[in-house]
């Protein structure tokens, strides 16, 4: 018999943060597969660009971080929530055209 822990109280005595549960929670539903956990890897339980695109929107409005392409890629999910960057302040544009 196999023990699902996919309630946040399990989660976080297990030593999960929020924000690597959410990516789990957030993965379980988007590739329909209620058995991914924090120690597997982004491209083996399905995910791709398109899905780390939007997992990444999900995390920046979420909680203001973002994930790297290269840990997502190539480490465990844990790994990767733990090596999250926050998203810096917007770049300023530059104006064509305009003088000093």
């Amino acid at each position: 018999m196999q023990v699902s822990t996919t309630s946040g109280e399990a989660a976080r005595s297990a030593g999960q943060t929020d924000v690597e549960q959410s990516v789990v929670e957030w993965l379980r539903a988007e590739l329909d597969d209620p058995a991914i956990t924090s120690s597997e890897n982004f491209l083996d339980v399905g995910g791709h660009s398109l899905t780390f695109s939007k997992l990444n929107k999900f995390l920046g409005e979420s909680f203001g971080v973002v994930l790297d392409q290269k840990s997502a890629y190539g480490d465990q999910l844990s790994v990767a929530v733990a090596a999250m960057q926050p998203i810096g302040p917007a770049e300023p544009t530059s104006r064509l055209g305009s003088t000093p």
